[in-house]
């Protein structure tokens, strides 16, 4: 499948990212990709985790929240499978319905999941990139197994795998 968004240097798009935990080389990662883009003047914004990142999180975002047009949402995202997901899952989806993005980014295995599984638009492409997650467990563990058939299974509500 080949997306083409407008080529015009003119375009502006909504670029919602969504990532668990705002720590680490994933966020690094995602801070670098945001300040790229609202520099290029798209309108940019982040959902992450309320639960991880603590005094360091709260900082990046603080410093980074300025150039965010679309603004920082922090909701309840559980490292692991757990019930809770369904509540956290459901803000995420009512947040990603009220933008209204043009490009859904998803990060890592929860972040990446969220995004996919959430109702977009007809003209929204959802963007994954998976940093690990999933590829932490052993393919023929239970838990290998598992993230590894949820994977395939999102591959179809994927529009471009990064």
């Amino acid at each position: 499948m080949v997306l083409t968004m407008s080529s015009s240097l003119g375009s502006l798009y909504k670029i919602l990212h969504v990532v668990r935990a705002p720590v680490g080389g994933i966020f690094r990662h995602i801070l670098d990709l945001a300040r790229g883009q609202f520099a290029r003047g798209q309108r940019v914004g982040f959902i992450v985790d309320s639960l991880t990142g603590g005094d360091r999180a709260k900082a990046a975002l603080a410093e980074i929240e300025p150039g965010l047009k679309l603004g920082i949402a922090r909701i309840p995202i559980h490292r692991e499978l757990t019930p809770k997901d369904l509540y956290g899952f459901s803000r995420v989806a009512r947040r990603i319905r009220t933008i209204a993005p043009d490009v859904v980014h998803g990060h890592g295995a929860k972040g990446g999941a969220f995004s996919r599984l959430a109702p977009l638009s007809r003209r929204a492409i959802r963007v994954y990139t998976p940093h690990g997650g999933s590829l932490h467990y052993g393919p023929h563990t239970l838990r290998g197994l598992v993230y590894g058939t949820l994977e395939r299974i999102l591959m179809a509500r994927t529009d471009l795998f990064l």
